[in-house]
């Protein structure tokens, strides 16, 4: 047969079973190559289960951490707005009872420039003084209390008596106007007495006529005991004027 080569029939078994032979030991290296890599597969996948298990423990672990950091924070924030409402309300306080002191002692000064002025005023001149005035809004709109402060600087053994004129100047529409106290209190002859020895303040409500714009206001003092009156001019607006 052609197939049967030359040399005889037992060579050609001889070849053969050699090609079968390597092809199982092929076939064998094939499969203990697939049992590793099957082995390799179910150790890597055992693996990065592990490591994605790991992974997870670690995530649920650093927001464990992280929401105690938002908890500790948020406390922190808590004890650090309470703390500055507090300090606002301390500061708040102090500014309070600071403005207060500063009042008292503006006042306490006041009052201690105003009986120095009587005891001893700093020109060191002596006699009957116009010291201050003061306009106070009324009940009504055009409504005002005028306030006048008269004292006896240095001369305390005799009283200090007479009568006080107060004019006040200004604007009827366009037209200057004065109007005494005696007219706005429809008494056109009136004036208001005063007698005392240290010091004496006068109050007098009058009512504005309409369309009438005062812009000063004078005083005038007048006595038997004085030379010549006594005048002081002042600006009108509301509060203590000083003289002009």
């Amino acid at each position: 047969m052609s197939a049967t080569p030359p040399g005889g029939g037992s060579r050609v078994l001889s070849l053969t079973s050699a090609q079968w032979a390597a092809a199982g030991v092929a076939l064998g290296l094939v499969a203990l190559l697939l049992w590793f890599a099957y082995q390799r597969g179910i150790a890597s996948g055992g693996w990065q289960s592990a490591a994605n298990a790991r992974d997870r423990r670690e995530l649920l672990n650093r927001i464990d951490a992280l929401e105690n950091e938002n908890g500790t924070l948020n406390a922190k924030i808590a004890e650090l707005e309470m703390s500055r409402r507090l300090d606002k309300q301390a500061y708040g306080q102090v500014e309070r009872t600071l403005s207060e002191l500063q009042s008292a002692m503006s006042r306490q000064t006041d009052d201690l420039a105003f009986y120095k002025s009587i005891v001893s005023p700093a020109d060191g001149i002596s006699g009957l003084r116009i010291q201050r005035f003061e306009v106070a809004q009324g009940a009504k709109n055009r409504e005002f209390l005028l306030r006048v402060t008269l004292i006896q600087a240095m001369r305390h053994d005799t009283t200090a008596a007479g009568l006080v004129q107060i004019a006040l100047s200004g604007l009827q529409g366009e037209r200057p106007t004065r109007h005494t106290i005696g007219e706005l209190l429809r008494r056109p002859n009136a004036k208001i007495p005063f007698s005392f020895k240290y010091f004496q303040t006068i109050e007098q409500i009058i009512e504005l006529p309409a369309g009438f714009v005062p812009y000063t206001v004078d005083v005038t003092l007048t006595s038997g005991k004085l030379r010549a009156p006594v005048e002081r001019s002042f600006p009108w607006k509301t509060g203590t004027q000083t003289a002009l």
